[in-house]
């Protein structure tokens, strides 16, 4: 028989799998961490006015970065890199 862990959004009740569960982490204070609520994303991102990127935003933040990274060590001056850097963030 296949054991489950009911976990519930504190704030909207909601039922949530452990992989879509929220807490606040607070590498400074374990006492925090400790007594997190844990929360949907929604109501998370309300609580603490922080966005939680999916997948796809997170790799598209990281390409962006290590663009622009390269861009600037190895001082390219062209248009292409913007163009591209504008056509993922537009996506």
């Amino acid at each position: 028989m296949l054991k489950t862990n009911n976990i519930y959004c504190k704030n909207c009740k909601k039922s949530l799998c452990p992989e879509h569960a929220y807490s606040y982490v607070d590498e400074n204070n374990s006492s925090i961490t400790r007594n997190a609520p844990t929360l949907c994303k929604e109501c998370y991102e309300k609580e603490y006015k922080e966005k939680i990127l999916t997948d796809i935003e997170l790799f598209k933040s990281n390409l962006i970065t290590a663009l622009s990274r390269i861009r600037h060590e190895q001082n390219i001056e062209t248009i292409r890199i913007d163009k591209l850097i504008d056509y993922i963030n537009n996506r």
